[in-house]
């Protein structure tokens, strides 16, 4: 399974979700039964996006490198985490993750499992059972591949 979040925090350096919202993504992951040595975790955006860029811009900017992650994982499910991560994995705008969520979406990339971004559980903590549910279809999806 390969979890795809927007772009590294102020405070993450080097590897995604190591900061509050990965405090929350790890919860997470424990509640859903995922072992996040069996998961690839990366962003869609490599670098904190500048103010003055727009972040449809930082997406293309950082696509080749998102591609490479994707094609070095064939295969896997994806679970994009947030709106930014669900429109640099399909190239869709106007996707509502709170209303789409949990509703699987199938391309050329595979199959893809939208969910909240864990920093907006952060903001709205009752969410928390969303992510979890979503990363749970996830793995039951993961394990129908497997088999």
């Amino acid at each position: 399974m390969v979890l795809v979040g927007e772009a590294p925090g102020t405070t993450e350096i080097g590897e995604p979700f190591r900061g509050k919202a990965g405090e929350i993504l790890r919860s997470a992951l424990v509640e859903a039964a995922l072992d996040e040595a069996n998961l690839f975790i990366t962003n869609a955006v490599a670098c904190q996006p500048h103010p003055v860029h727009p972040w449809v811009r930082a997406i293309d900017a950082c696509r080749g490198r998102l591609e490479a992650d994707l094609a070095a994982n064939p295969g896997a499910v994806l679970v994009a985490l947030g709106g930014t991560a669900v429109r640099a994995v399909t190239r869709r705008s106007g996707f509502r993750v709170l209303a789409d969520r949990g509703t699987p979406l199938i391309g050329p990339w595979g199959t893809l499992v939208p969910t909240l971004h864990p920093a907006r559980v952060l903001r709205h903590p009752a969410e928390c059972r969303l992510l979890v549910e979503d990363l749970m279809l996830a793995n039951r999806i993961a394990t129908r591949v497997r088999k």
